[in-house]
């Protein structure tokens, strides 16, 4: 969804995927068509990693990475290593926390200031509010401000219309989706941004 916003306002967007997944990356190229890239950092050294992501980046005014599973989640249950935590440290990207507000107030900002304080330098600049409605994100988003020195980036409102079948594997792929653009499309038009907090 924050893709194709990007592309809908005439951005040229470079997009990666933490880790090796090739299903999102799939995702990726039916927004942007073009080829998505991975950056992974249990396979690649630093020097790999940065070359690959500003080569892959150069021309285009803003990279979007997609992060993999929570924020701190890496190898094994206890470590950081290949997480996107990780990857924002190596590359030196500044990280919006995506968050599930649905069925919640105050309770989020708690989670939020869990991800914020769990590390001394998070790397985490802004939220987006997921599921989240335009009257709780006008009172959260202020709250969130006034706490925590990182932007309101804005929400996404629920759309049950727009899931995305999965299976145990995971997500099906993009071709096996017959309403994906449409879908794509709903998402970015129904995503509140705001676009000077990410600029």
């Amino acid at each position: 969804g924050i893709l194709q916003a990007l592309v809908n306002r005439g951005f040229r967007v470079a997009s990666f995927k933490c880790g090796p997944d090739y299903i999102d990356p799939m995702f990726h190229k039916k927004v942007l068509g073009t080829v998505s890239g991975n950056l992974d950092t249990f396979f690649l050294d630093d020097e790999s990693l940065r070359w690959l992501f500003t080569e892959r980046a150069r021309g285009c005014d803003i990279a979007i990475i997609e992060g993999v599973m929570g924020y701190y989640d890496g190898l094994g249950l206890t470590s950081t290593r290949a997480s996107t935590f990780e990857l924002a440290q190596k590359t030196q990207s500044p990280a919006v926390l995506i968050v599930n507000a649905r069925g919640a107030a105050l309770s989020v900002l708690a989670s939020i200031e869990g991800f914020l304080r769990f590390q001394p330098e998070s790397g985490i600049r802004g939220v987006i509010l997921n599921g989240c409605t335009a009257m709780s994100y006008a009172a959260l988003s202020r709250e969130l401000e006034t706490r925590f020195a990182i932007a309101a980036c804005g929400y996404l409102p629920a759309l049950p219309g727009c899931t995305l079948e999965s299976r145990h594997l995971g997500l099906k792929t993009a071709g096996e989706i017959v309403d994906l653009q449409q879908k794509l499309l709903q998402l970015a038009d129904a995503l509140v941004l705001d676009w000077a907090q990410l600029a």
